[in-house]
């Protein structure tokens, strides 16, 4: 019974890791392109609202395709720019995720995921003090599994942090350091987050996203689900509920309570 308890644990600390990157790698590279799926999809006035019917695989190719050409022209006759790097990562993202989830070609993924790498590499160049670019990088040298290179980036942001903290940026960074297996980094982060983020609190001083974040590490590396459940309660209550932030509040409370109630039923099996 006990070693139940344990791998259940374990698997929720990896299932955790693993939201985290997904998080990371769709997310934190939509700052420009986030409606291109919706623009592929078919709304009013896009790529496919003159196609009958319902897009095939090759369709979404094509599109992302041609918009790789468009804005790897637009680089080479303008030179580097921040915002067309950022969007040619984010179609190259959308073509590795087509090649592999509907076509199974694993050489065109690693193809799209090493021009991924170097634009992230560019784009930290170009901002060595952005911690999103530095964020995404060691994201990337982490599927590849280039880890002297993702230990480099992760004393780097660290060092950034410290300077200028982000919960978000860290708590992801923590997410992706777990799933690394480098147990006393994280250790070593958690702590430092937990002191940063306790002295907002107990100053009055933490709103109400940094709060959440301070439930993320409760519920996953401090031990302390009840509190993190009661927390999320207040945010709930406090927030809008249009609010992308009440919205992760109720994800998170309801995947604690399941946890819970899986945790419960290991106990009494």
């Amino acid at each position: 019974m006990a070693q139940k308890k344990v791998r259940q644990k374990d698997l929720k600390k990896q299932r955790w890791a693993g939201i985290v990157a997904a998080i990371l790698a769709l997310a934190m590279i939509m700052s420009v392109a986030v409606g291109y799926f919706g623009q592929a999809l078919g709304g009013q006035g896009t790529f496919f609202s003159d196609q009958p019917g319902d897009p095939e695989p090759e369709d979404y190719l094509a599109y992302y395709e041609e918009e790789v050409k468009r804005l790897e022209m637009h680089l080479e006759e303008h030179g580097p720019n921040v915002i067309v790097l950022q969007q040619l990562a984010e179609n190259y993202h959308y073509l590795s995720l087509i090649k592999q989830i509907y076509f199974d070609d694993h050489e065109a993924v690693q193809e799209y995921e090493e021009k991924i790498l170097s634009i992230e590499q560019s784009l930290v160049e170009m901002e060595p003090s952005n911690p999103r670019y530095r964020l995404r990088l060691i994201n990337s040298y982490l599927e590849q599994q280039k880890k002297q290179n993702m230990l480099e980036e992760i004393a780097v942001l660290k060092d950034l942090l410290r300077d200028a903290p982000d919960p978000m940026i860290h708590i992801s960074l923590i997410g992706l350091v777990d799933a690394t297996g480098e147990k006393d980094l994280v250790r070593e982060e958690v702590k430092w987050l937990q002191q940063y983020l306790e002295n907002r609190i107990a100053q009055d001083l933490a709103d109400l996203e940094e709060q959440f974040y301070y439930t993320v590490l409760l519920g996953e590396y401090l031990g302390d689900p009840v509190t993190a459940k009661s927390m999320l309660e207040e945010i709930l209550e406090q927030e809008s509920e249009e609010s992308e932030l009440y919205q992760q509040a109720l994800n998170y409370l309801n995947y604690l309570q399941a946890e819970n109630d899986r945790d419960e039923e290991i106990i009494f099996d």
